[in-house]
């Protein structure tokens, strides 16, 4: 397993670095000047040497390719510089909003897991029509935009109903509509592929002998498919978690949720560049780190995978 790891790794560093050169790329040729636009919102009319000082502070008066050298060595200590609008260190701004996009994150894959297992199961033991139906929601589910989804929840439970605040402030309270939004779109798509591969096992003949012998539905669903469709099951849930993490900032946007998506719209309207590539940097490593996740899940579930990485 230590080599597969390494090997691992190893492959992904290129692509590491290709990302984090797009993401200092996008930002630093981006138009607009972080300085002046602050320095403007703080109502200061700043002389042509305080300019100069304040781009040499943050290194923005070297050329692109020292600047992104630089950039790279410190970030590999994930020394990622100060932010230009609040002074503070970046990995502090990430880390203060940080907590509320994993809580949003965590809450809506739960949700998303339960609602995709209940639709999927449903799927594959209704009728012919009400499976059509089922498929046909998820459908239509999957297709609703997520702001579009958030702005119907609010109109029902917020302006209908009154059961909850359109803009709260961070309590648990707060967290169940945007983790409803996101939940829903993606247990949807989750359910499909559940659907799918639990249809798929039940075409086997082991899953045949298992009918013929009796057993009732329940048994053979969580003693003969699960165990096999586990890993791949995995592998979606990782893959979600993961765009749950980058996906949420619109909807965090629209319900005043205070994690990194407010973090991230707030420094691209203040071109706040140290941020921004922070940002992009992180949201990289987060969805090679679930995918690796993935994988080893998809290896430890599978005891024929098992054996050829513990032999390799």
């Amino acid at each position: 397993m230590r080599h597969y790891l390494f090997m691992r790794v190893a492959t992904a560093l290129p692509t590491l670095l290709g990302m984090s050169f797009v993401a200092f790329a996008i930002v630093a040729l981006a138009p607009g000047d972080p300085v002046m636009q602050e320095l403007r919102a703080m109502g200061v009319v700043p002389k042509p040497e305080d300019i100069l000082a304040i781009k040499a502070q943050y290194g923005l008066d070297k050329p692109f390719f020292p600047r992104y050298f630089d950039w790279l060595t410190r970030a590999l200590t994930f020394d990622f510089g100060n932010s230009i609008a609040s002074g503070r260190s970046v990995i502090d701004e990430i880390l203060i909003h940080l907590p509320a996009t994993l809580a949003l994150a965590l809450s809506a894959l739960a949700g998303a897991i339960v609602f995709s297992l209940a639709l999927g199961v449903a799927a594959i033991s209704a009728g012919r029509s009400v499976g059509a139906g089922l498929r046909g929601f998820t459908i239509l589910l999957v297709s609703i935009p997520s702001f579009w989804l958030a702005l119907l929840l609010i109109y029902f439970f917020v302006f209908q109903l009154g059961w909850a605040r359109m803009v709260g402030d961070g309590s648990l309270g707060d967290l169940i509509l945007p983790a409803l939004t996101l939940s829903l779109g993606a247990g949807a798509s989750l359910g499909r592929v559940v659907f799918e591969r639990v249809r798929a096992e039940m075409c086997e003949d082991h899953i045949r002998l298992a009918i013929a012998k009796g057993l009732s539905p329940a048994v053979i669903l969580f003693r003969h498919i699960t165990p096999r469709i586990i890993g791949p099951l995995a592998t979606a849930w990782a893959n979600t978690f993961g765009a749950l993490l980058g996906g949420a900032v619109i909807v965090e946007s629209i319900f005043g949720w205070p994690g990194l998506g407010q973090l991230i719209l707030q420094a691209i309207s203040q071109r706040d560049f140290p941020v921004i590539q922070a940002y992009l940097v992180f949201m990289g490593l987060v969805f090679f780190a679930t995918s690796l996740a993935a994988d080893i899940t998809v290896i430890l579930s599978d005891p024929q995978l098992r054996r050829e990485v513990s032999n390799g």
